[in-house]
């Protein structure tokens, strides 16, 4: 029988470690999506994983131009930030990306980021597991389905992997969640979960 630290690589050489990378889309640090983002990343470093965090809000990422000389050259023209985005992106094996609802769909940091994802080789996304954070005022988790919707069908079309979707309900105020425990157990174990799937 396996040890809990087998179970989660505790026993792994940190060289061999997951890595997980949170992607906030909120233009609020320290909100909802914030804390929910931490959480699962806590969950998976509580398993040995290595973890990075990117506040979109502090990236210059430029919206997609459509110009499609991306497909001509295989690299966007814009100079800015999604480069090294992209690279970090690479590089973890895990990615655990937050958005609040705004008029039933993502913040504008966040469609802009996905926005740019057209431009670049979609090997990238090849096998990638994913966790989409979900965090918004209405009482419903009805106002998130567009914005959920629309992940899960990116994840299909570039054969990324879902793991689950938080979608965190009737936080109004800038860090309800943490009146909410039940959110945040759910953000932890996923953050587990994510660690596992990846054996």
């Amino acid at each position: 029988m396996q040890s809990i630290k087998q179970k989660c690589g505790l026993d792994t050489p940190s060289s061999e470690r997951k890595s997980i990378l949170g992607i906030s889309g909120s233009p609020r640090r320290g909100g909802n999506s914030d804390t929910l983002i931490d959480t699962v990343l806590a969950g998976a470093a509580e398993c040995g994983a290595t973890y990075d965090k990117v506040i979109l809000q502090d990236l210059e990422i430029s919206p997609c131009k459509a110009c499609d000389s991306c497909q001509k050259t295989g690299g966007c023209i814009q100079d800015d930030d999604m480069e090294s985005l992209f690279e970090l992106m690479e590089k973890s094996d895990v990615w655990v990306l937050g958005t609040p609802i705004y008029w039933w769909g993502p913040s504008a940091q966040f469609k802009a980021f996905i926005d740019r994802w057209y431009g670049v080789n979609q090997r990238l996304f090849q096998g990638k597991q994913v966790i989409l954070v979900v965090s918004m005022g209405g009482n419903n988790d009805y106002y998130a389905r567009h914005t959920v919707g629309m992940f899960k069908d990116i994840c299909h079309y570039l054969g990324m992997t879902c793991i689950d979707v938080i979608v965190a309900s009737g936080l109004n105020g800038r860090n309800d969640v943490q009146d909410h425990p039940e959110h945040l157990t759910i953000a932890r174990e996923l953050g587990i979960k994510s660690i596992r799937n990846c054996d």
